[in-house]
């Protein structure tokens, strides 16, 4: 029975990997996570770590918020509800992914589980962008609408696979492992992914320990702070086309990168200029509808869930033009937008919280690199958040990841008898 509530437990944490990343539904997914959560609800011998309490809080606190400032406000219930499914998704992946590694029993699978899963993602994409290619030429813009524009569970197994199989707790090495390397980096590349490039490197970074305030970590961060400032720098010099379809189109993205975020003053009629600087754009309409409200309230607890973003015109974003949106690129925004500066506030505090595990006390070096890796969590969502909304992006897997870190973290801090 133990044998096969294993294999259970293992193809659950495999679900919640494909789900988000595959169907792309909310819904789908928050239905799936409700149906796993009464495992754990019927399950009496479940222990949880003040590691997870610490990082749900924020989260419930935001959910909270959220839903006492709906009551001020005339919403949509449609709109109320899937507002509450993308506040609750975090908390439930964090959650599952703690209480799915606690039940495996052997806990090296979540890693052989996310380089695998991560090499059949890889396959599929490249063999998805070459038949594009092939069939209608090259375009990195339509190469990332075809072929998708992220994969976070490819970002986590390039990490795992550099750190190795010996700073890993993985006993049996990795089959094929530089062949998965290989498939790996290709995929890496074709996603010509800005998010997923910072996000390596913070990872790696972190996992190194060199995110820390020592002498070492100083001298890394001030480096890579360098490094993008020198290629931001060499970016601006540059006479980059727009339209181009080849890199140097990808380097125009690259070049507008900063502006795309914080430019607020846009004018609607040029598209061009307009979808450039879009994230900033929808962000500072969210501010201006929270400034419309009476004595600051909506600055200090948002105007709720089911509150829609007011673009003052009708966009095309998708098949029909929209022009009230729930959901904002700037994860900051959003958040305030639903919960106010209280509801960021505590976001933040969140994040804080995650980073200073890298100086948290540890007993051997799984749970010091573990702590690294929860570290890492949060300097990767501190730049997420920016441009695709955190914790709170639909497909978003990371969360998973973190509440698993957040058990291997207690589970290895007890393994005093490891030598670092």
């Amino acid at each position: 029975m133990i044998i096969k509530k294993d294999i259970l437990y293992k193809f659950f944490l495999l679900l919640i990997f494909i789900i988000p990343v595959v169907i792309s539904s909310i819904e789908v997914t928050i239905a799936l996570c409700a149906f796993m959560l009464l495992f754990l609800l019927l399950d009496i011998k479940f222990k949880y770590s003040n590691g997870l309490i610490n990082s749900i809080l924020p989260f419930v606190a935001i959910f909270i918020i959220a839903s006492i400032s709906t009551f001020f406000y005339s919403h949509y219930w449609y709109d109320i509800v899937k507002d509450a499914v993308y506040l609750i998704k975090p908390i439930l992946f964090i959650v599952l992914g703690f209480y799915f590694t606690s039940k495996i029993e052997n806990k090296e699978f979540i890693f052989k589980l996310i380089i695998y899963l991560a090499a059949l993602y890889a396959l599929y994409h490249i063999v998805e962008v070459f038949l594009y290619v092939v069939t209608s030429g090259f375009s990195i813009s339509l190469i990332r609408y075809v072929g998708g524009k992220a994969n976070y569970v490819e970002l986590f197994a390039i990490v795992f696979l550099l750190i190795g199989k010996t700073n890993l707790p993985i006993k049996k090495p990795i089959k094929f492992a530089s062949l998965i390397k290989v498939v790996l980096y290709i995929s890496f590349i074709l996603y010509f992914s800005r998010t997923m490039l910072v996000g390596f490197f913070l990872l790696f970074l972190a996992c190194k320990g060199y995110t820390k305030l020592t002498r070492k970590g100083v001298i890394y961060l001030t480096l890579f702070i360098a490094l993008t400032l020198a290629l931001f720098a060499s970016l601006q010099t540059m006479d980059l086309d727009r339209k181009s379809n080849g890199l140097e189109g990808f380097l125009y993205k690259l070049k507008i990168a900063p502006s795309e975020i914080f430019t607020t003053d846009v004018d609607i009629e040029d598209h061009a200029n307009l979808w450039d600087h879009w994230r900033g754009y929808e962000a500072n309409k969210a501010f201006e509808q929270l400034d419309e409200v009476n004595y600051n309230y909506g600055y200090f607890f948002g105007k709720g869930m089911g509150s829609l973003v007011d673009l003052g015109f009708e966009a095309p974003l998708s098949a029909k033009k929209i022009q009230y949106i729930p959901i904002i690129h700037n994860g900051f925004a959003y958040v305030m937008f639903k919960a106010g500066f209280i509801g960021m506030f505590i976001y933040l505090l969140f994040l804080i919280h995650l980073y200073l595990y890298a100086y948290n006390h540890h007993n051997n070096r799984y749970s010091k690199l573990f702590n690294n890796f929860i570290s890492g969590i949060s300097l990767f969502y501190l730049f997420t958040t920016l441009i695709i909304t955190g914790v709170y992006n639909q497909g978003d897997v990371v969360t998973i990841l973190l509440g698993a870190f957040l058990y291997l973290k207690y589970h290895y801090n007890k393994e005093r008898h490891l030598i670092e």
